[in-house]
């Protein structure tokens, strides 16, 4: 009988014996007791650590080396790796073939073919089969309210933390510098999601600092960003826009200013989502609050940011959405679903890093402010719902979202804790 699944299973079903342990003895005939599986190793060397077992009379303590069939022992080279001389046991589907340390030393071997449910590979078989929205959403039911939230909070807070590494990689390229750092988390993420690598480009060539020196002119600071943005090249459309084509050719002179390399996208947007809109707001941003940055990095009250994001744009943008063509006068101030867009996209996420990196407060503060943020309504939400999961706010849809993202789509279920408590049942 072959093993016709990955072995992640095997894993899974060795991390929580998920088999027969009766009368367990290795491949020499050697009674074992396992007393303890090990700890699951998601880096390199051994599948698991920290393991204890008895075999005989005589206690070992040591890793675990997971494989489908024995003979993957010599196919990885585990004999000539110093890593896996710690090995103490080798634990195999099929037990076709030996297993020793890097002195020749031979290691005890188990086989599992015969001692494995097989109502438990079929139900796995199903998960991975299931062309449902989710693998499990026909068996959500079998899990409790209670692992099914900690399960989101926990997907929550994974995918903040996945951004502090793109953070990081801010705080490293500007020598330290948290206010051009967050300058940039805020600036990507009016790109989001067209012109996110753009306007992340962009927020790396401008200089927080620069914007700050002028931020009394509301003029200056647009002709900063739309010439940055490589978006003042073509011939005069009116008096406005070659007033900031030649307000940029200074301060670029004067500053040693080069456009973009990234192209910026238009075709196929909303109005109120064109990048031309967005960079005016961005401008209209830095200019009407200069101290945005240095205030929110000590955690105001939600409603306080809120405040400060409220206001309108120069009187050209009252009746553009982009340098062409003049349209109908309209407010073109930053809604409050692109106020919620920025705390999930840049606030939330960096005031978290910014916290954990500076150790003074505590990272879960950041995540307050999502509970005073709506859930956001969309595709993925809705069929969340329709599996029978609901969200109160924008903590839970994160966490909703990201769980489906990272691990549904993949078929990650032996990752995900809800994916491992129907498989364990």
């Amino acid at each position: 009988m072959s093993f016709d699944y990955s072995e992640d299973l095997l894993q899974f079903i060795w991390e929580y014996q998920l088999y027969n342990s009766q009368q367990l003895t290795t491949s020499t005939g050697e009674e074992i007791t396992i007393i303890n599986p090990g700890l699951l190793n998601k880096n390199s060397g051994p599948d698991f650590s920290n393991a204890q077992l008895k075999i005989g009379e005589t206690i070992h303590y040591g890793a675990i080396e997971i494989h489908v069939n024995a003979t993957e022992w010599f196919q990885h080279n585990h004999h000539t790796d110093k890593a896996y001389n710690a090995v103490i046991l080798h634990v195999c589907y099929t037990n076709n073939g030996i297993a020793v340390r890097e002195d020749g030393t031979s290691i005890p071997t188990i086989e599992l073919k015969d001692r494995i449910n097989q109502k438990s590979l079929v139900k796995y078989e199903q998960l991975m089969e299931n062309k449902s929205f989710i693998a499990c959403e026909n068996t959500l039911r079998d899990v409790s309210d209670f692992d099914i939230k900690l399960w989101i909070d926990r997907m929550a807070v994974e995918r903040i933390e996945a951004r502090c590494d793109l953070y990081s990689s801010y705080l490293e390229s500007c020598g330290g510098n948290w206010n051009q750092a967050f300058f940039q988390a805020i600036v990507r993420a009016f790109g989001m999601p067209t012109n996110t690598e753009a306007f992340a480009e962009l927020g790396a060539k401008l200089r927080y600092d620069l914007i700050q020196k002028h931020h009394e002119s509301l003029f200056q600071v647009e002709a900063l960003f739309f010439g940055t943005a490589g978006l003042l090249t073509d011939d005069g459309n009116d008096n406005y826009y070659t007033g900031l084509q030649n307000e940029y050719a200074f301060l670029s002179t004067k500053y040693s200013l080069t456009p973009i390399s990234s192209q910026i996208k238009t075709g196929r947007m909303r109005p109120m989502n064109l990048p031309h809109l967005k960079l005016a707001q961005l401008a209209a941003f830095f200019h009407h609050a200069p101290l945005f940055i240095a205030k929110v990095l000590h955690l105001p009250n939600p409603s306080e940011v809120k405040n400060m994001l409220t206001f309108e744009l120069s009187d050209y943008w009252q009746t553009h959405y982009s340098f062409k063509n003049e349209s109908q006068k309209r407010s073109k101030s930053i809604s409050s679903g692109f106020i919620n867009h920025l705390f999930l996209n840049a606030l939330v996420p960096f005031i978290f890093f910014y916290e954990k990196r500076k150790g003074e407060g505590s990272p879960e503060h950041a995540m307050e402010f999502l509970l005073e943020i709506p859930k956001e309504q969309n595709n993925i939400i809705t069929s969340w719902s329709n599996a029978g999961i609901n969200c109160k706010n924008a903590l839970e849809s994160q966490g909703l979202l990201h769980l489906y993202k990272t691990y549904c789509v993949n078929q990650r279920c032996l990752q995900c804790n809800i994916g491992k408590k129907i498989l364990s049942r």
